[in-house]
């Protein structure tokens, strides 16, 4: 069943330990800040923008980061805090609506195509959304909207930081095609360095790779898995379907298929459980197929 035009919005909050630091202890604010443990074997867990403006980034070894911003202030991360934070940013999204997919402590995905405060378009509840969180918590978010999670992911990151942008359905061919490959959510150095060796620079020149002999075949799939697409989706379609899906996150140290049966028997037989997922789903307009687990 093909569902209508959705609604979707990213949200991702702007340096967010970084942030976090900056708005508690006002004697950060505006210095470079690195949240990360010193040592040889520290990574940066977050970097403020005044560090970033060094070419310091997340996943940095700590070591290196020193040596690229010698005057930034290292500040060993907290993440119970973070975490109080970030539960205080899903309560504002809960206020719009109940379908929301975390990525992580600062980021998540919202589907608005119903929002529970009657705004009639996905703009408005995106820019709401940053304006509570402003003017609630002292932080800044970016919000991307668009028809599906991949287009509002890059819209998040397209004025960034504190800013919005959408994608409307009729402007996707327009903002995609020319996109260079480097911009998309999954593609690294390597595979951008191994696309750019059989001439595929922009997003536009993969619906063409089947028919061009210069595009070899092994390239266009490894960009296409890199992006969790699909051989049939980049062929017929031009944008995903992939919309906020609820989890549920198993105990820890789950293991072996009885256990995990058992857990999933559990909780299919919880109703509370299955009354949220059956609302979600009917508010949706489709019908459950499958269950993913994801081992991690």
């Amino acid at each position: 069943m093909r569902m209508g035009i959705r609604k979707i919005i990213h949200v991702d909050m702007d340096a967010f330990y970084a942030s976090v630091e900056q708005r508690d202890d006002p004697q950060l604010r505006g210095k470079p800040v690195i949240v990360a443990w010193k040592g040889n074997r520290s990574v940066v867990c977050a970097a403020s923008y005044e560090a970033r403006a060094f070419g310091l980034r997340s996943a940095m070894p700590a070591v290196r980061a020193e040596r690229l911003c010698p005057s930034a202030i290292f500040v060993a991360p907290d993440f119970t805090r973070y975490r109080a934070v970030s539960k205080s940013v899903w309560e504002i999204f809960k206020r719009h609506t109940d379908l929301i997919e975390p990525l992580s402590l600062d980021e998540a995905y919202l589907d608005v195509t119903e929002n529970k405060t009657g705004l009639p378009t996905a703009t408005m509840v995106a820019g709401t959304i940053r304006q509570q969180i402003r003017e609630e918590l002292s932080l800044t978010a970016s919000a991307g909207v668009a028809p599906n999670k991949f287009l509002a992911k890059l819209a998040s990151d397209w004025r960034k930081p504190d800013g919005l942008f959408v994608i409307q359905p009729e402007e996707v061919d327009a903002f995609l095609l020319p996109l260079p490959v480097g911009r998309l959510p999954g593609v690294g150095k390597v595979t951008e360095e191994k696309l750019a060796k059989v001439g595929i620079k922009r997003w536009g020149q993969t619906f063409l790779a089947d028919k061009a002999p210069k595009y070899s075949e092994s390239s266009v799939r490894s960009m296409r898995v890199a992006l969790g697409l699909t051989l049939g989706w980049a062929n017929n379609c031009r944008w995903l379907e992939k919309n906020p899906r609820t989890r549920v996150k198993l105990p820890n140290r789950t293991g072996g298929r009885r256990v995990i049966r058992t857990v999933l028997i559990n909780l299919g037989a919880s109703e509370r459980d299955c009354t949220e997922t059956q609302r979600a789903i009917r508010n949706l307009g489709s019908v459950s197929r499958s269950i993913w687990i994801a081992h991690r």
